[in-house]
């Protein structure tokens, strides 16, 4: 069974459901929260669609320059609410507004620049939700990262959706943003695919059509892209951040790396993952899940290989190439098995990271006595970045955190500081079982990782200090910030009905 929420239904339904079902919109968010900024929620109710142009919530990045110029206003207003429900886990406001404003740079795939230039805003409808006529199951990817252009060679191992019968006669929909992505060659089965016979590239996807994979075996399919990381200035996909190139894929981020199915109920086994690089630039390569091979190049360059043989969503896949300095530990779990513990960072912040790693180790043992929980990897990676749109993330084995979620100097920092840095780092974590092994079917289901998630660094911070301060912290800030977005404009139920962008 590839998604399986109903165990997280259920312990939600344990612990306050009836409150937050009494509440109606938006509660369970704030009391919930997110480890990523909330979405851009999108009401057509009959009374406000002849409001569409003028809504501060109704244009996407792909909105054309006037249409964003005239909401200029509207939206620093609407930031204002917006940074109340981001600020609970790290998300950032500005980075949602900065998303937002007209990009300069020009579509790399030329061919569909002016039609993806003049279309208007997608909107995804819940009642418009179908399963996959076929599944990516696994994925190689091979990243050769040099200055000013990376080269990304992907290949996908495709199988028909054998609970799907009658979509066998569809197309397959791999997502992939023009302005990111430029397709330099597509080959099926070893073969250069023909266009128009064998694809098609639309606004937003590549389609392969269904007659060009095999409905009763494996089909290869193998692309080379070109990203330009260094340009990437939405922070979402691969970008270059200061010293460092890192990756941010939740929620449809990976699609600015490749095309490929860019969703949650697409799990695939991320088996071989080779990241190439300048070694004296980027002495430092990480990939998801365990470290399989590494070692030098011609050319003063250097490369890594990582696998990760869980499957996991397109949204939890990370890289990160750079000059970083780090801290080191193990962990040894209930069964006995010893994991490496690693915390990076730019070099002058390594005196910061020791209470991070000590937070870490606590929720590793916390996870195992309170829900039988054990780490399932061998290495845990764990990196601060300085520019970071997000609060932090939850990759697969290579957490990524902005900097001011990981650094606490024991010369300055609060009680307060270190109680958000164990609460974050504990909440990630939690994510390695609610999130990456049990994820959601689709975006609108992504208050069930979060709640859960939220629900369980709430415990262990409660157990790590006192359960009931830490209640009554929480519910006054329900009460102070939540309610009032309840009571206003801004309220929305916790799973809409539609939505443009989830990030």
């Amino acid at each position: 069974m590839r998604i399986a929420n109903a165990a997280l239904a259920l312990l939600l339904s344990s612990r306050g459901n009836s409150f937050f079902a009494r509440r109606g919109t938006a509660a369970a968010v704030s009391a919930f929260g997110f480890s990523s900024p909330p979405p851009s929620y999108h009401h057509l109710s009959s009374h406000q669609q002849h409001q569409r142009q003028r809504s501060p919530w109704t244009l996407s990045p792909a909105s054309s320059c006037n249409k964003s110029k005239n909401i200029i206003g509207e939206r620093k207003a609407a930031l204002f609410m917006t940074s109340t429900l981001n600020s609970l886990r790290g998300g950032s406001a500005a980075a949602s507004f900065s998303s937002t404003t007209c990009s300069s740079s020009t579509a790399l795939n030329s061919a569909v620049a002016e039609e993806q230039s003049t279309s208007e805003p997608v909107v995804n409808y819940r009642k418009d939700y179908e399963a996959l006529p076929f599944f990516v199951n696994k994925i190689n990817m091979d990243f050769k990262i040099t200055d000013g252009k990376t080269t990304v060679t992907t290949e996908l191992f495709i199988d028909a959706n054998p609970d799907s019968a009658s979509l066998k006669h569809k197309d397959l929909n791999l997502d992939g943003e023009e302005d990111a992505v430029k397709l330099l060659s597509l080959q099926i089965n070893g073969v250069d695919a023909i266009k128009d016979e064998d694809y098609e590239i639309k606004p937003g996807k590549l389609v392969l059509k269904s007659s060009a994979l095999s409905s009763t075996s494996t089909t290869k399919v193998t692309t080379t892209v070109e990203v330009i990381p260094e340009e990437n200035t939405q922070l979402s996909g691969l970008y270059k951040s200061g010293p460092m190139y890192c990756t941010q894929c939740e929620a449809t981020g990976f699609r600015r790396i490749t095309y490929y199915p860019d969703r949650p109920d697409n799990m695939a086994v991320f088996e071989r993952v080779r990241i190439e690089a300048d070694k004296e630039n980027y002495p430092v390569l990480l990939g998801n899940g365990n470290l399989m091979e590494s070692g030098d190049l011609e050319d003063g360059r250097h490369y890594s290989v990582w696998s990760d043989p869980f499957p996991k969503p397109s949204y939890l896949f990370c890289i990160v190439a750079g000059n970083l300095g780090s801290i080191r530990d193990t962990y040894q779990t209930t069964s006995g098995r010893n994991v490496q513990l690693e915390i990076f960072s730019e070099k002058e912040n390594v005196g910061k990271l020791d209470y991070a790693m000590e937070s870490l180790k606590r929720s590793m043992k916390w996870d195992e006595d309170k829900f039988g929980l054990e780490y399932d990897l061998g290495i845990y990676n764990i990196v601060a970045v300085n520019d970071f749109n997000m609060g932090a993330m939850e990759n697969k084995g290579l957490n990524v955190f902005n900097t001011a979620y990981v650094l606490a100097d024991p010369a300055t920092a609060t009680d307060s500081d270190y109680e958000r840095v164990e609460g974050v780092i504990g909440h990630e974590y939690f994510h390695n079982w609610t999130g990456n092994r049990v994820t959601c079917r689709d975006w609108f289901q992504l208050t069930l990782k979060e709640g859960l998630t939220v629900f369980r660094d709430q415990e262990f911070s409660g157990d790590m200090g006192s359960n009931a301060v830490k209640r009554i912290e929480d519910v006054r800030g329900l009460r102070g910030r939540q309610f009032n977005e309840d009571a206003g404009p801004m309220s929305h139920p916790i799973r809409p009905d539609s939505y443009i962008n989830m990030d």
